[in-house]
């Protein structure tokens, strides 16, 4: 009984100090890095061991910041589970994080999806340090070869709109919802430019890779679910729709960038390479080796930058199309103001190019509210690389940053009526057009966005072309309006609806 009770206390004592070491491990994981800065006060009490993951939980990301920063002002702290997250509001705090403190948080944070997608450190949205500066510069240069604001590109953009147009009028004013069509039209001028060759709208293979793009913003985990992606892709069941929206992320990769890329590699060995942004990369890619061994540019670089540009250029657009038509729904005064104008100074029988912006800026006013108005990409993340200070407070290192983009544009302060759709705040009393630096749809700094040039010439093309030929009527000519509800996932997006698109020339 002795020798029992001796090896019964032994093992007692040694599953004690395993059950010790692991919750100091755990401890050690969960405590706060933060203690002993004067950090951003927090909105509310936070509890041990997720802090404030669960209130975040509750409501939807902006719904959460809305709240907390009413309490906790414009710079405010939330402990998620021992990692500290920083929430910077207003134009003011968010220029002086993205513009004077950028070589404190210049890289967007790694986050368990990258680990999913292969997509650690490499391409142009989340390479960090030299590795992005040279893979920044490398896309600036392709991109403005390929005419980025000049003529030439936007040439493209009208020959693949008036495809657009024509699919459009087919409908002759049936309800429809663009949507997918508008996807398309967009993903087809960045395939022109990263790929050398447009597809059908009707191509199957595209039509699928649209319908992973939409799914993957779409249905894509909240800020507080994407520290279980790494896990759920593995589990047996699938309670949030995680692995799922993993497939169709990694189908936008594997079905179109590294597919693509192949092609271009197969074409350049024989000679026969497309002029595309693919093949340009390739080029300098081989002759930065050839000069630097040191070079950062890479096959595995150029598969995240494909996919990244892909993905990016096409969502964010065509968004702020869809938002604009589901707006001018609401206000058909609007889209009345944008014909007369365009009557008036250009007249309604020929097509607008990109020389008749200067001289339609109600039509320019008219996007940059709905770029103000949708706020697309309303939260930015950011990393912190070197503890500073800001605003009294120290923001140390490690600390996740989100800049509160959509602050920027709905502030009373700045707008006065940021809930109202009204275009007339960015024109002057002659009607000139007014430049406001608390609209900053594209980021700010020097990560914002390197498509901004392309992507203003599309959404000028598109919308003066649209309301040039169409007027946008409801669903129903005597029933609701398609509500302006927003859904958040990676973008801010309207729900799905259906218009009708009705040729002027019958009205």
């Amino acid at each position: 009984m002795d020798g029992l009770a001796h090896s019964f206390g032994v093992t007692s004592a040694l599953m004690a100090v395993v059950i010790g070491t692991l919750g100091y491990w755990a401890w050690s994981k969960l405590k706060p890095k933060y203690n002993g800065h004067n950090i951003p006060p927090f909105p509310a009490k936070k509890s041990f061991p997720l802090g404030h993951l669960r209130a975040w939980a509750k409501k939807s990301e902006l719904e959460n910041v809305a709240e907390f920063r009413e309490k906790a002002g414009d710079i405010f702290s939330l402990d998620l589970a021992g990692r500290l997250l920083v929430v910077v509001s207003g134009y003011d705090a968010v220029k002086e994080l993205m513009v004077n403190r950028w070589t404190e948080a210049p890289d967007r944070p790694t986050n368990p999806v990258n680990y999913v997608l292969d997509e650690v450190d490499v391409g142009i949205l989340h390479a960090k340090g030299e590795r992005w500066k040279e893979e920044r510069a490398t896309a600036l240069t392709i991109l403005r070869s390929f005419g980025m604001g000049k003529n030439i590109l936007a040439e493209k953009i009208q020959e693949e709109f008036e495809i657009f147009m024509e699919i459009i009028a087919s409908f002759k004013g049936q309800p429809v919802d663009a949507k997918l069509l508008v996807n398309v039209s967009i993903a087809n001028i960045i395939c022109s430019i990263m790929v050398g060759k447009r597809f059908d709208h009707d191509d199957p293979y595209f039509l699928k890779l649209m319908q992973n793009l939409n799914y993957s913003f779409q249905r894509g985990p909240s800020f507080s679910l994407t520290a279980f992606v790494a896990i759920a892709r593995h589990l047996p069941f699938d309670p949030f729709g995680i692995k799922t929206w993993i497939e169709n992320v990694l189908a936008l990769r594997k079905d179109f960038s590294e597919p693509q890329i192949n092609e271009a590699k197969k074409q350049f060995a024989k000679g026969e390479a497309r002029t595309c942004y693919i093949t340009s990369y390739l080029v300098r890619m081989h002759r930065e080796k050839e000069k630097n061994a040191s070079s950062l540019l890479d096959e595995e670089n150029l598969v995240a930058t494909i996919r990244g540009l892909f993905v990016a250029g096409t969502e964010t657009a065509s968004t702020t199309i869809y938002w604009c038509v589901l707006l001018c729904l609401h206000h058909p005064e609007v889209q009345d103001k944008v014909y007369e104008e365009m009557a008036l100074k250009i007249g309604v029988g020929r097509r607008v190019t990109i020389h008749d912006r200067p001289n339609l800026p109600y039509l320019d006013a008219v996007i940059r509210e709905t770029q103000r108005y949708a706020s697309v990409i309303p939260l930015l993340p950011r990393k912190v690389i070197k503890t500073f200070k800001m605003n009294g407070y120290t923001i140390p290192k490690d600390t996740l940053i989100l800049a509160n983009m959509y602050s920027c544009h709905n502030d009373a302060k700045t707008w006065g009526d940021p809930e109202k759709f009204r275009p007339e705040r960015f024109l002057g009393a002659k009607g000139n057009l007014i430049n406001l630096e608390e609209l900053v749809p594209f980021g700010l700094g020097k990560r914002s966005c390197p498509g901004e040039a392309l992507a203003k010439m599309e959404l000028f093309i598109f919308m003066a072309s649209l309301f040039q030929r169409f007027r946008f009527e409801p669903e129903k000519s005597y029933g609701e309006l398609p509500p302006i509800g927003r859904n958040f996932s990676f973008v801010l997006s309207p729900e799905n609806y259906k218009v009708r698109f009705v040729d002027r020339a019958t009205v």
